[in-house]
């Protein structure tokens, strides 16, 4: 049996950017995302205790070898010419967290 491979990202918004960056995510990104393959398994906000918001997220995937044709086609250089530079005016580059997690079977 193969299990799913499922990213848990996280981001931290720039400060006054979490409502901006919310709506994107909702209205452009995560359905760019989901046309090319991409499921998304949720999406959350979380603030920390000095007010720092986070966008947390889950995707998953059916194996590593999906994972990557995905990818190929997401991340492409339209991608990176027009999605890229927006993305980094709302979030903290260097805060990207990005972990694999697998099912545990019990």
């Amino acid at each position: 049996m193969t299990l799913k491979i499922v990213e848990l990202r996280e981001y931290q918004i720039i400060p006054g950017k979490t409502h901006e960056w919310l709506k994107w995510m909702q209205e452009e990104l995560l359905p760019y995302q989901r046309s090319k393959g991409m499921r998304i398994i949720d999406t959350y906000l979380h603030t920390d205790s000095e007010g720092i918001d986070y966008y947390i997220w889950l995707r998953e995937f059916d194996n590593e070898e999906s994972r990557k044709k995905i990818y190929e086609l997401t991340y492409n250089d339209w991608w990176i010419q027009e999605i890229r530079p927006k993305v980094f005016k709302m979030i903290e580059e260097k805060s990207i967290n990005v972990k694999l997690i697998s099912p545990l079977t019990l």
